[in-house]
C-alpha cells in the first residue's frame, strides 16, 4: 500500500546552498565589449547634440543638455562596468546558476532536467573579442550566459546537453536540441486523416 501524501516543512538550515567562491566571472574581455557598445551610443549622442548646438541660436540650453547627456554616459558606463564585474556562472552536478546585477542582485538557477535547448551565440562585438553567449532555453525562465571564451562556452553547452539528455548533433555545430521528439512529456500531435 502506498504511503499516503505528505508535505513536511523543510529546514532552511539544511538546504543545499549556492557558495559564492565557487562562482566563475565571465571574460574581463565582456567589460570591453559592453564599453565598445556604449562608445557606438556615444558617438551618435554627440554627433546630434553638435548638429543641435550649430541650429541653435541660445547656447546656454544645448551646453546644459550637452551636459547632462555627458553625466548620462560616464554613469551608464560606470554601471556597465560594475554589471560586467558582477556576471559569474556556476556549473554543478544537476544545474548552472547565473549570477548578475548591481543595482539589484539576482541568480538564477536552472536545472538540467528542464533544459529543452542549448545554443552558443556570438553577436558582432562577440567574434571581434573571440567571446560567446551561451543560452540554455528551458521549461521555464531561460538563461543567457553572457562573457565567455569560445572553448568554454562550447565545453558548458556539451555538458549541459550531456547532463540534460539532449542531442549535440541535431542542429548544426552550435544548437543542442530534444533528441527524441517522441520521448516529450506532452502527447504527439494528432495524425491528420486518411
Amino acid at each position: 500500500m502506498a504511503d499516503p501524501f505528505s508535505n513536511e516543512p523543510l529546514s532552511v538550515d539544511e538546504l543545499p546552498r549556492l557558495r559564492d567562491a565557487a562562482f566563475v566571472s565571465v571574460d574581463p574581455r565582456y567589460m570591453w565589449g559592453r564599453l565598445a557598445g556604449l562608445v557606438f551610443f556615444a558617438a551618435i549622442a554627440v554627433a546630434v547634440g553638435v548638429l543641435v548646438v550649430r541650429r541653435s541660436e541660445a547656447v546656454a540650453v544645448p551646453v546644459l543638455i550637452a551636459g547632462g547627456v555627458v553625466l548620462l554616459i560616464i554613469a551608464t558606463a560606470v554601471l556597465s562596468v560594475l554589471e560586467a564585474r558582477r556576471v559569474a556562472y556556476q556549473v554543478r552536478e544537476h544545474d548552472l546558476s547565473l549570477r548578475r546585477g548591481v543595482i539589484r542582485h539576482v541568480i538564477e538557477t536552472i536545472p538540467y532536467s528542464r533544459v529543452q535547448h542549448v545554443n552558443v551565440g556570438r553577436g558582432l562585438i562577440e567574434r571581434w573579442l573571440g567571446l560567446a553567449t551561451l543560452e540554455i532555453s528551458s521549461a521555464g525562465p531561460d538563461i543567457s550566459v553572457p562573457g565567455l571564451a569560445v572553448a568554454d562556452a562550447d565545453r558548458i553547452k556539451q555538458v549541459i546537453a550531456q547532463r540534460a539528455g539532449i542531442d549535440d548533433e541535431s542542429e548544426g555545430p552550435n544548437a543542442v536540441a530534444m533528441s527524441d521528439p517522441a520521448s516529450m512529456p506532452w502527447p504527439p500531435p494528432p495524425s491528420s486523416p486518411a
